[in-house]
């Protein structure tokens, strides 16, 4: 057996294998440098949109070849983003809830900063009810040929959504030879997934079809204490199917489908409070809760109350009269949690847990390529539709909130009667999405004398449609009397407030068009043997529409207060309020490289990144009248190296570089002024700054041992951003960075590392038999990871160490693996938010941190004979 000594000694990372190849007069022709046959093979990408060697493209292109993705077992995103330092990929509260970062640059607002592309065609969308994430791009692709990681701003080649780089799936083609793969993987911890594909000739040369099957159950690693329902549990089905048309030398078609369904149960979540409802000193009879163990308390910035002030005064305990403005913020290290710690509550309706998600999608890209003498014409069309459904326990968590009975008012200072205390919601988050995507790309190439030229014209549009149906209700042991009463006098005595006191529907509908029309050009300018200037542009322009109903969740649901006609308060019916937006750029790149000698190619650039604005509509209600934030802009100045060494058994590349960050989308807390409550706002920072490098090497000393490593520097920092200059300061803003006007400046970006690496070692043999055989070791690594934008709490830094060892016969190939084989069960990801369980006077809202239960340690066995 392995003892940890041993295994940290082992740590490995997948770097994929790398090459180079010429594929038009003017491509660069790397001398192949193989000395034996263990040389490092070769690697063809398309990451500029044409075939070019992956050691001398000019970008920081990161490759999982096929035999890396059958191995690993990899067909999504959260795969890629294991073996790709750098990459991260998060999934939220929901399955359909992506977050995507590339080199740091993570995103909590408007749509992500990394484009997802299935053979080019982009399928990245953006949710409406929650910020920074996707929607439905996570798909469980099983017919892939290669995937492809290009780092740094990408908008004047993709277009739409690669501000910060691009992840592009590219699938398998059926060929000339008849193939028929089933395969099996099975952990465990009862995870199940099989698959059949087959690829068939149908005119040998001239036409193939091939079909892939998958399906998927996992009834996931965790249960909820309070039901015994699972959670983090999937049950999906998935078929795809294509046809290769080459009738001759100049034409070809490739036509591809997929239909995939999904159910996931609720994720494992654990809370942390700051505030929790139970735990009062024994002298606090307005029963203000007690302070986390996780959380400190704080002077509200600005208001004279000092740190002494506070030492031995409740948080909030200024909204029953006491002198001190003080409230508590989480800090320090969040790394643990268990499962025992869930606190889910169940369906009210139903006493079972609430019903997750499902999600349904159809996609379907056609390629028409054809060659015109020195010219070839592409024609790309992509068509995808995804609806998905999601019910869940939106608070996360299931208590009773205190009482002191009634006449307790004695205990309180005049005004504030006992149960003023006591307020907090149960919330139940009900919300379906439809989205209509289609795309169409023209592009043209050819060679002229010393130039290799591409002109791209691009049309993107998608429709959105959500139902917003968060239902908000009073937690057991709040007075509705009491609060009644009290909000209705504050509302004019009208007798308008009548608390729910169990989930009652409030859908809200919400629709945002967006049309992307977009013109592209490229040139390779070959001025000398080993020089070459790259300048490629993308003019574009984005219509954006948002049409939603006004309704509000606290006031109109919660507080079932009707909707109120802003001039004569009287009772009145919802209309439709409409939000348009056109943002246009143009966004260049230019770049120098220089083949310094057979073996080394050294590369300079300068791009620059562009992501529309948008209007805030993750905040709970369907008023778009305001919440309008700016396109962000993003200027890169990078360069870097790649080399083949010692006879092409070393392989190093680098890149270094400089992220000016302009108009950044952030997710901030505002306070209503009127009301105390607190609530999600979108602002522009003004200026933000990523210094960084990456680093990664791939050694075959000889046939048998291949070591991998990189690195990845993420230095990041908020230049430039204070709340107070562009909207009211919230509580947590004062708590977070202990200024009155809320600056975030000098601070590091939210869920973002500065280091990350990964470690690979890998032994490749063959029995006497002549069957092959394997075995590896992979050690993922990122640093610690704030939580919030004051760098407060944090993530501690954590090593992920992989095993896999396989046998390949003729037709049937064995992989047994252990994930997580050290067992480090640290919280990888979490997410800031505001507590609507428990909120003391029902004005203040208190911060919580949502933690996601980690993956244990993991067996399994992928099991695949082909015939």
């Amino acid at each position: 057996m392995f003892t940890k000594n041993q295994l940290s000694l082992a740590v490995a990372t997948c770097v994929a294998v790398q090459g180079a190849v010429a594929q038009s007069d003017n491509d660069r022709e790397v001398e192949a440098l193989r000395g034996d046959n263990f040389a490092i093979e070769e690697v063809v990408v398309t990451a500029r949109k044409r075939e070019e060697s992956l050691q001398t493209v000019p970008v920081a292109v990161d490759v999982l070849t096929a035999v890396q993705l059958e191995e690993k077992g990899i067909a999504a995103l959260e795969d890629v983003a294991r073996y790709t330092a750098g990459l991260d990929f998060e999934t939220g509260l929901m399955p359909n809830d992506t977050r995507i970062s590339l080199r740091g640059l993570s995103s909590t607002r408007g749509r992500s900063n990394v484009a997802l592309l299935v053979d080019g065609v982009d399928v990245s969308s953006e949710s409406l009810t929650t910020g920074g994430s996707g929607n439905g791009p996570n798909m469980d692709l099983f017919d892939l040929e290669r995937v492809e990681v290009v780092k740094g701003p990408q908008s004047a080649v993709y277009g739409r959504s690669a501000f910060a780089g691009a992840v592009n799936y590219i699938t398998k083609r059926p060929g000339d030879t008849v193939e028929t793969r089933l395969s099996m993987d099975v952990t465990d911890a009862g995870y199940n997934k099989f698959q059949a594909s087959g690829s068939l000739p149908i005119v040998p040369g001239v036409l193939a079809a091939s079909m892939n099957v998958a399906r998927t159950e996992f009834d996931g690693f965790y249960q909820n204490p309070n039901t015994g329902g699972d959670l983090g549990s999937v049950d999906s089905d998935g078929i795809a199917a294509a046809v290769y048309w080459t009738p001759n030398n100049d034409f070809s078609a490739y036509w591809r489908s997929e239909y995939s369904e999904a159910e996931y149960s609720q994720r494992p979540v654990v809370q942390r409070h700051a505030v929790l409802h139970t735990g009062s000193s024994p002298g606090d009879f307005a029963l203000l809760g007690s302070v986390g163990p996780n959380a400190e308390v704080r002077p509200l910035a600005g208001t004279g109350t000092t740190a002494a002030d506070c030492a031995s005064a409740p948080a909030y305990g200024y909204l029953i009269g006491q002198p001190a403005a003080c409230g508590a913020v989480l800090v320090g290290e969040l790394g643990s949690a268990s499962e025992s710690e869930i606190d889910l509550s169940p369906n009210p309706l139903t006493g079972k847990d609430f019903a997750g998600t499902e999600v349904r999608a159809v996609s379907s890209t056609l390629e028409l390529k054809y060659n015109l003498s020195n010219i070839e014409f592409l024609s790309l069309t992509g068509i995808h539709y995804n609806d998905s459904q999601t019910e869940s326990d939106f608070d996360r968590t299931n208590f009773t909130v205190e009482t002191l009975g009634p006449g307790s008012g004695m205990f309180i200072p005049p005004g504030f009667p006992g149960d003023y205390t006591q307020y907090g919601v149960n919330a139940n988050s009900n919300t379906s999405f439809d989205v209509e995507q289609f795309s169409q790309e023209f592009r043209l190439t050819g060679t002229a004398g010393k130039v290799d030229w591409l002109a791209s014209a691009l049309y993107w549009t998608e429709t959105m449609d959500a139902v917003m149906d968060q239902q908000w209700w009073l937690r057991d042991g709040v007075s509705k009397e009491f609060w009644d009463a009290y909000l209705d006098q504050w509302m004019g005595g009208f007798g308008l407030v009548n608390h729910q006191t169990g989930p009652t529907p409030l859908p809200i509908p919400m629709t945002r068009d967006t049309d992307h029309v977009s013109l592209a050009f490229s040139l390779n300018y070959n001025f000398a043997d080993n020089w070459r200037l790259t300048a490629e542009g993308r003019y574009l322009e984005e219509d954006i529409e948002y049409v939603s109903l006004p309704l509000s969740t606290q006031f109109n649901g919660l507080m079932g207060i009707p909707v109120l006609d802003p001039m004569t308060f009287m009772p009145t019916t919802a209309e439709y309020q409409t939000y348009a937006r056109t943002d246009t750029s143009f966004v260049p790149r230019v770049g120098l490289d220089w083949q310094m000698m057979d073996s080394l190619m050294v590369y300079a650039s300068y791009s620059e990144g562009f992501k529309p604005g948008g209007m805030s509509t993750a905040d709970g209600n369907g008023d778009i009248t305001s919440g309008e934030y700016k396109p962000e802009e993003l200027s890169v100045y990078e360069t870097g190296f790649k080399s083949n060494l010692l006879n092409n058994r070393l392989q190093l590349n680098g890149a270094f570089y400089l992220y000016d960050y302009s108009n950044q989308q952030i997710s901030h807390f505002v306070t209503d002024p009127q009301t105390g409550t607190t609530n999600a706002a979108v602002a522009n920072a003004g200026e933000s700054e990523l210094r960084g490098m990456e680093l990664s090497a791939i050694y075959r000393p000889s046939a048998n041992w291949t070591f991998g490593a990189s690195y990845v520097l993420s230095d990041t920092e908020v230049q430039d951003f204070t709340v107070g200059d562009v909207g009211n300061v919230s509580s947590f803003d004062k708590l977070w960075t202990q200024t009155a006007d809320g600056d975030y400046s000098g601070m590091q970006f939210l869920n973002s590392a500065e280091h990350a690496g990964l470690l690979s070692i890998r032994y490749d043999g063959e029995f006497a038999s002549g069957a092959g055989y394997f075995t590896e070791l992979i050690g993922s690594y990122e640093s610690k990871r704030y939580l919030d934008r004051g760098n407060n709490a944090w993530l501690p830094s954590y090593w992920l160490v992989d095993f896999q060892g396989g046998v390949r016969f003729d037709s049937l190939d064995l992989v047994f693996y252990v994930d997580n084989l050290l067992d480090d069960d640290k919280v990888k990801f979490g997410l800031s938010n505001v507590d609507y369980g428990f909120l003391p006077g029902g004005a203040i809202t208190p911060q919580t941190v949502e933690l996601f239960l980690p993956e244990p340690r993991t067996a399994g066995l992928r099991v695949s004979y082909n015939f």
